[in-house]
This record gives structure tokens, C-alpha cells and sequence, in this order.
């Protein structure tokens, strides 16, 4: 509420002669102040924007919600922890030992998990877990020798731009901070307490954390809480929240509280109030275009090909399935092996498309996505069942904060060189935030962006039958479809009204539930009708209701295609006929490209017979020194969905993630 104050020596005194030129001191934007106006009462803060001598001095009241944003909105994460380090860490040591206590997803403000980072142009693994001997060697884990620990909690050696360095225990590993600790540490700094909500108090959500990428967190002895944030503004993690949950953070002034609303909440509930007995004329009804949601994040890590919506992919392949497994969408091909290739690792941004306009929600946030990393550091021999690598989040550019790396050329001998002169610094990239659910498996936390074990109903994925959309944007979206239309309505509302509106809240206007774009209202004088903003929440006919994500790509369960092969000896010339060449090797490698075919009808299987015939040609080296030529004659064959496939072979993706 803008009001110009009179330049009066008591006005002056209070705002602290801001009219005053020779003034050493900024003027205040933060002033605690309240207005009252009969029985009126609104706690507020104000801020001077201009003063002129023996004029006015003109100032803006934030109410309410306005005084909450007003406080949050210039202060940087990293400014509220300060120089703050988790307590009872002096040492590396001790930091190793806390980071491993957290590995079973029970500490209520961190957590830690294996991630892998790029450094260098590498991937590399931060918080790594193995099963090592007393002297840090891998074994294998029916070995019994041995037990889980961090990789790193051992000197090793790595290559890092060209260089040997040595690093002793403590780098590459880092805790995470919970998502929902970090809301209550901010409203805390700002003097509020966030109410209980189940996005604070029940899992995942309540486990959920925010990834940092500092790689050298601990190397010091102590652990800053400030290099475990995301660089960003306080608000800007409200606004993760706001966007990603479709949810809105409502201050409560006077009992210093905020709470936390869902839109899915606000629209299922009844009216607070009935306004018309308010209105001063007939309310004013338009009708703007009608809107479907887009929704997406800034920054998007992915491996393989990038969509800007699932229909895009659907389009490009109609044979493609969505996997319940890990949010993922594959397609089916048959070689002389029947393959599952990954065509996305399902972050993809939520769009149904068509004509309608999109009505675009970026949150400001950075998505990671699941990649498997091999194990570097392995010994070659007696691996027995030794795990070789781990699907992890790669969260891209790694940074360190507490060291310089500084290494030794890679051809000159380790025990006998000497550091170089020129240190090796890693790029420090800010950190964007990201969020990740963590689940306890059998040995240690993994992080995960899905519903691994099926027990939660939630996924950090836009698109899928539990993801952003279905869970949380579903009936905004219906809204932006079918509703919104604007409603215009001069009210004159008492004092005791304009206090306790709840602004966020459905309200009644002749007999019509509606939600408030735009609240005005009088304060001091003579109390006169204004024009508010209003917005329809029924839906209209004829509806238009984007597509269930459980209908979307949904996999074929009862009928599948199964291999059908034969093999034949041939003489040379057919195979040379065929168009190979004979090499000196004693066997080829000649192969034959997948084919994805959309999955068999229930008519096709009814009539049976083969499909999609198809050879190729094979030579090996007999015993005796002589070729021997085959032909390799394939088909498919309907078949039940039920029927085991011995020629099944799921396949990980090769693509690099971007």
C-alpha cells in the first residue's frame, strides 16, 4: 500500500530523516510497523522510496504476505549459515566417521549417498562405498575379509588434468543437507516457525535432500554448512517448492508462523466466506483464452536424446513404453537377442501439446539423472563377485571450496617427483539445487528421483502415473483448460472482513466458488466500493482433459514377439554371394541390426506363424584351419507375454549424459 507520509519532525524522527541530505545512513526498507484503522488491524513493514523538505516523505506499507517476500527476497542461502559447521567435527577423521553414520537414511538433517560429478572432463564418484580389506583394497564381498567403507576414507591417487595427485582421506566425500531442515533453518533466520506439513513430515519428502557437488567439504576438519547449500537466494529455494509442489507458503504475522498450502488443497476445499452480500453492483464476467501447463526446470541433466514432451517421443517412437521401474521409457528390438533399449531416462518436461496455448512453469531447480559409472581402482585379478560399478546421480560439474589439487606430471615416477608449480583448480561451478529422494538399501542410502520399491506413490519426474503433474498439477491444469474465467465484482467490505480474509481460500459469490487474483480494499476515510479480481474454479463443457499419464506408452502385457533362429552351413560363395568379405580372423564379428516392431495384436497371435524374417552370415575357423560358413536365418513368432524369452538381454544405455 503506497501512502505518502506529511514531512512532519515526528514523521522525520520515526523514518530517520530521510529528507535530510547530510543523512550518513541508507534509508530503511525494513521498518516493523502496523495499521489500524477502526477495528483494523494489519501488522506490516514499511519502506521509504522518497522524502522532500517540508512536503512528504513517501513510503510503501508490505502487508501481510508483502512483509513476508519483503524480508526474504535480498538475503543469499549461504548469508543465513555464515561460517556455522555441523557440530562435534574438528578433524578429518571425525567428519569421515559422522558422513558414515549417515549412511542409513536415519539422521533428521543429513544424509549421504553416492553421487558421481564431472572434474577434469571425468566422472567421478563422490561418496563412493565399497567392500575394502584393512588396507583399502576391493574385495570381493563373500571374501569375508573385509567390510563397507568409503572409498575414499583412504589415501589414493588419481589423475587429474594430465597429473598424479595424491589425496589424502576426506576428499570426494560430502554429507547433504535435508530439504525440509533447510525450509525451517530460512524461516527460522527470518523469525518465523514452519508449521508441520506432508511435505516436511512424511517420506519421501521428509528425507528428501538437496545434492551439493563440493568434493572436498570435510578436508579441512570441519564441515560449513554454507558449502552444502545451493548458491541461490532464500526465496529462490520457496520458489523450488512453490513451482515443483504446485504449493504456496502463507505467513501467519502475528503468530510469526508460516504454513504451507497446496493447490490441490485450496481447490477440494468448501468457500471461507460468502461475498455477495458485499457487492456494490453486478459482477462483470470475460472470457480470456483457455491454457494447458507446461512445466519444466532450468537446467535439465539427461542421457540420451532431449524431448521437450513425451508426445514428441511417443511420435518419434510408437513402439516406445514407459517403465514403472524407474520412470524411464524404452522400446523393444529383436536382433539374434531380444534387447530393452533406454530412449530416455524420463527427465523430460511435462507437455501434452496441441492447440492450446501453453501456460509455461519453469522451476528453478536443476534435475540430475541416473547413470551407472564403472568403478575405477578394481583389482584385475580374483573379482569373483565383486560389484563392478552403481547406478548413482550424475549432477554434473563437481567444485572444490577448501583446496587446491595440486599434482605431478603423469609420466614422471610418483615417489620420486615433486609437485608442480601450477596448481590444479577445478572450474567451482555455482550450484544450482537439486533435489533427490533417498531410499536405505542393504548396505548404505542410494539417491533416486523415483519410487524405487513402490512403497511412496511419488516421483521427482514431471511425467508418469506418480509424477509432478498427476500428483500435484493434475487439477491446475484442468483448470487452465476448462475454468479461470475472470471475474470482475465491486465490493465494499467491513473492516472486520478485510482483516480476515484468507486471500488464498475459495470464496462464494452468488452461489459460484471462486479463488481471488487481484484483492483491493480501502483503508482510512470514508469506506467505498473496489474493484476486485476474481477467477471461476468449475469447469466448463465441453471438457478438455490432457491424456492420464497411465494411458501414456503404457507397455504391451499381454502379447510380445519372441525370437524364432535356425542355423544352416553354406558354401563360400554363398556367403561371399550375400555381399561379406572373408577376413583373416579366425571368426567374424558380422551381426544384424535390431529391429522394434510394434507388438503383436491378439489377431496376429490367434493366426500365428512367423514375422519379420531376416538372415544373416557367420564364419568360423574350424579345428583343421578351415572356414566354415553358416547362415543365420531369424524370425519372430507371437507370443503370450507370459512366455519366458531365453533370448531376452536388457541392455544399458552407451549415450553420454548432457
Amino acid at each position: 500500500m503506497p501512502t505518502d507520509l506529511p514531512d512532519t519532525d515526528l514523521n522525520r524522527q520515526l523514518t530517520n530523516y530521510p529528507d535530510c541530505m547530510a543523512n550518513k545512513n541508507k534509508p530503511s526498507a525494513n521498518i516493523d510497523c502496523s495499521i489500524q484503522d477502526g477495528d483494523y488491524f494489519m501488522p506490516c513493514r514499511q519502506a521509504i522510496l522518497s522524502a522532500k523538505r517540508y512536503e512528504k516523505i513517501s513510503t510503501s506499507f508490505y502487508m501481510n504476505e508483502g512483509s513476508f517476500l519483503a524480508r526474504i527476497s535480498d538475503v543469499a542461502l549461504t548469508d543465513i549459515f555464515g561460517d556455522e559447521v555441523i557440530p562435534g567435527i574438528t578433524t578429518v577423521q571425525q567428519g569421515i566417521d559422522f558422513c558414515w553414520s549417515l549412511r542409513d537414511n536415519s539422521h533428521p538433517d543429513y544424509a549421504i549417498f553416492p553421487i558421481t560429478v564431472n572434474l577434469d572432463g571425468d566422472r567421478r564418484y563422490v561418496n563412493r562405498i565399497n567392500y575394502m580389506n584393512a588396507e583399502g583394497t576391493c574385495i570381493a564381498s563373500n571374501a569375508g575379509q573385509g567390510s563397507y567403507r568409503f572409498y575414499n576414507s583412504f589415501e589414493r591417487k588419481e589423475t587429474v588434468n594430465n597429473r598424479i595427485i595424491k589425496l589424502e582421506p576426506g576428499y570426494y566425500i560430502s554429507p547433504f543437507i535435508r530439504a525440509a531442515y533447510l525450509l525451517r533453518r530460512i524461516f527460522t533466520y527470518f523469525g518465523y516457525t514452519l508449521l508441520d506439513h506432508f511435505l516436511t513430515t512424511s517420506e519421501p519428502f521428509s528425507k528428501m535432500v538437496f545434492i551439493n557437488n563440493t568434493i572436498d567439504s570435510l578436508v579441512n576438519g570441519t564441515i560449513r554448512l554454507s558449502h552444502l547449500v545451493p548458491d541461490c537466494m532464500a526465496n529462490t529455494i520457496l520458489d523450488v517448492y512453490r513451482k515443483k509442489f504446485c504449493c504456496e507458503f502463507i505467513p501467519d504475522e502475528v503468530a510469526r508462523t508460516v504454513r504451507i498450502e497446496l493447490f490441490n488443497d485450496i481447490i477440494d476445499s468448501k468457500p471461507t466466506v460468502d461475498l455477495t452480500p458485499y457487492l456494490a453492483s453486478q459482477p462483470e464476467e470475460s472470457f480470456p483464452g483457455y491454457q494447458q501447463l507446461k512445466l519444466s526446470s532450468e537446467t535439465v541433466i539427461t542421457e540420451g536424446n532431449t524431448y521437450d514432451a513425451t508426445y514428441e517421443l511417443e511420435a518419434k517412437y510408437p513402439e516406445a513404453w514407459y517403465k514403472e521401474a524407474d520412470g524411464s521409457y524404452c522400446r523393444t528390438g529383436y536382433a539374434d537377442s531380444t534387447i530393452e533399449e533406454r530412449l530416455s531416462d524420463g527427465n523430460i518436461p511435462y507437455y501434452a501439446g496441441g492447440p492450446l496455448k501453453a501456460y509455461e512453469v519453469k522451476v528453478p531447480d536443476c534435475v540430475f539423472c541416473l547413470s551407472y559409472l564403472a568403478f575405477p581402482g578394481l583389482p584385475t585379478t580374483n573379482r569373483g563377485n565383486m560389484k563392478r560399478g552403481e547406478t548413482a546421480p550424475y549432477i554434473g560439474d563437481g567444485r572444490t571450496l577448501n583446496s587446491t589439487i595440486d599434482g605431478v606430471p603423469v609420466e614422471s615416477s610418483v615417489e620420486d617427483a615433486t609437485a608442480s608449480d601450477d596448481d590444479v583448480v577445478a572450474n567451482n561451478p555455482d550450484q544450482k539445487p537439486i533435489l533427490a529422494f533417498v531410499q536405505y538399501s542393504s548396505n548404505y542410502a542410494i539417491g533416486t528421483n523415483h519410487d524405487l520399491l513402490g512403497k511412496w506413490g511419488y516421483s521427482l519426474l514431471y511425467n508418469g502415473p506418480i509424477g509432478i503433474f498427476e500428483k500435484f498439477y493434475r487439477k491446475f491444469d484442468n483448470m487452465l483448460r476448462n475454468s479461470m474465467h475472470k471475474v470482475s465484482a465491486d465490493l465494499l467490505l467491513p473492516n472486520s472482513l478485510k482483516n480476515s480474509l484468507q486471500v488464498h481460500h475459495k470464496v462464494s459469490l452468488q452461489g459460484v466458488e471462486l479463488l481471488f487474483n487481484i484483492f483491493k480494499y480501502t483503508i482510512g476515510g470514508k469506506s467505498e466500493p473496489v474493484t476486485s479480481e476474481l477467477m471461476t474454479t468449475s469447469l466448463y463443457e465441453p471438457l478438455s482433459l490432457a491424456k492420464a499419464e497411465s494411458e501414456r506408452m503404457v507397455r504391451n502385457t499381454e502379447y510380445k514377439w519372441m525370437i524364432v533362429s535356425s542355423t544352416t552351413e553354406v558354401s563360400e560363395d554363398e556367403y561371399v554371394a550375400a555381399g561379406y568379405t572373408i577376413s583373416e580372423d579366425e571368426r567374424n564379428q558380422n551381426t544384424i541390426p535390431a529391429i522394434y516392431p510394434l507388438p503383436p495384436t491378439k489377431a496376429i497371435y490367434d493366426a500365428g506363424g512367423t514375422y519379420y524374417h531376416r538372415s544373416y552370415y557367420i564364419y568360423y575357423t574350424s579345428r583343421t584351419g578351415g572356414k566354415v560358413y553358416y547362415r543365420i536365418d531369424l524370425s519372430l513368432r507371437p507370443a503370450l507375454f507370459s512366455e519366458k524369452d531365453p533370448n531376452e538381454r536388457p541392455s544399458r544405455p552407451t549415450t553420454t549424459p548432457t
